[in-house]
């Protein structure tokens, strides 16, 4: 398990690094787009301590270093700390959905996933994304018995238990990222009449941050950090599934 994890990470860093490399300057302008107009500049102990408020505390072992060599990855900002202050947590937030290797179990936290549609490049990263899916909601939407397989068409499906109840959604052929898997999630609360939606946060990049909230966090989030995080399913972020 150690090792899938490993090679998840590295998978992750990697395609991450690739798309920010390439465009190192379109990546760093949208994060910057996406802090609020004419807010007074923040500590990153400012922003944690906001953080804090709203119930995110990142693990074990996620120190203020290793998230400002993860700023400059992302960004390639030599004053990380200081691109940090300028774009009040529209970069932080990202992190609370991230992983690595030095940290505890993993990831940064159990309460949000940092992801993009790339990463969905072997299939086994659905199952692991439904697992995360289930974590973030703290246990009200439990994924279980999860496995994928392939038909004699070539298009996959992945199988599944969710709070108990049998599904089976429809992927893509082989090879094929299938970005309505992610829509579907947007379905489940209301299925399954849980207190809590899924939500969706992007700084106008093609990677996101996935998490879970109730209609009162929601608001109090957006009014904290002044980010514009929506549920998922709004907006136009991910297509309809087909069947």
């Amino acid at each position: 398990m150690k090792i899938i994890q490993y090679i998840f990470l590295i998978g992750l860093l990697s395609s991450c690094k690739s798309h920010i490399k390439n465009d190192s300057t379109k990546s760093t302008q949208n994060i910057q787009n996406s802090s609020i107009e004419n807010q007074e500049i923040m500590t990153f102990e400012a922003q944690i301590k906001v953080f804090k408020t709203l119930g995110y505390e990142f693990s074990n072992g996620v120190t203020k270093d290793l998230i400002l060599r993860d700023v400059y990855e992302m960004t390639w900002e030599e004053e990380t700390e200081k691109h940090l202050e300028q774009n009040p947590y529209s970069v932080l937030y990202y992190f609370y959905g991230w992983r690595d290797s030095q940290v505890e179990g993993y990831n940064y936290t159990d309460d949000c996933i940092w992801f993009d549609l790339d990463f969905f490049d072997h299939n086994s990263q659905y199952k692991w994304f439904m697992e995360r899916m289930g974590t973030i909601t703290h246990g009200e939407i439990e994924f279980s018995e999860i496995t994928i397989e392939t038909d004699s068409e070539n298009w996959e499906w992945i199988s599944f238990k969710v709070n108990g109840q049998p599904k089976k959604w429809k992927l893509e052929k082989t090879g094929y990222i299938a970005d309505h898997f992610v829509q579907r999630f947007s379905y489940l609360p209301k299925e399954l009449n849980t207190k809590g939606k899924y939500t969706y946060y992007d700084n106008g990049g093609q990677q996101w941050v996935i998490d879970y909230a109730t209609e009162k966090e929601q608001s109090i989030f957006n009014e904290k950090t002044g980010l514009n995080r929506e549920w998922l399913g709004d907006g136009d972020h991910f297509s309809e599934p087909r069947d």
